[in-house]
């Protein structure tokens, strides 16, 4: 596997594992909070006083299931998020077996890249705004 493939792979390897993390984030964090009750303390809210703009996130992701009740429930922006880490799973499947098939990597580096770039920008302009209108 030459260098290029190597590194994608590693790299969509941790997309993944993140992805999956920030699914299952809901149960990690209940063991957590009750193995480490200060861990359910926003630093950004304790430090301030003003909510950080991911603050009830964990709690969207856990009541994730009223999506099925009410699709607007997915309107939020975390709902954006969450649709978003949804394609990111599947993507990263489809790198890895791509890369496993020795296909040509060069369009769906773009792709990512480019995909990434918007998301990024569209997660800095949330937390601008954020900032900005509380």
């Amino acid at each position: 596997m030459g260098f290029l493939k190597k590194n994608y792979m590693n790299i969509s390897i941790i997309f993944l594992a993140l992805a999956v993390y920030v699914i299952l984030f809901p149960v990690i964090s209940k063991v957590l909070i009750s193995i480490f009750p200060t861990f359910a303390i926003c630093p950004y809210l304790a430090m301030t006083g003003k909510p950080c703009p991911l603050c009830g996130g964990t709690r969207y992701l856990a009541n994730l299931g009223q999506a099925l009740k009410d699709p607007s429930y997915l309107l939020h922006p975390f709902g954006y998020m969450i649709l978003f880490i949804g394609f990111e799973l599947f993507f990263r499947i489809f790198c890895i077996i791509q890369i496993k098939r020795g296909k040509s990597l060069d369009k769906i580096i773009r792709f990512d890249v480019i995909l990434h770039s918007i998301a990024v920008a569209l997660f800095i302009f949330y937390e601008i705004t954020f900032m900005l209108f509380q």
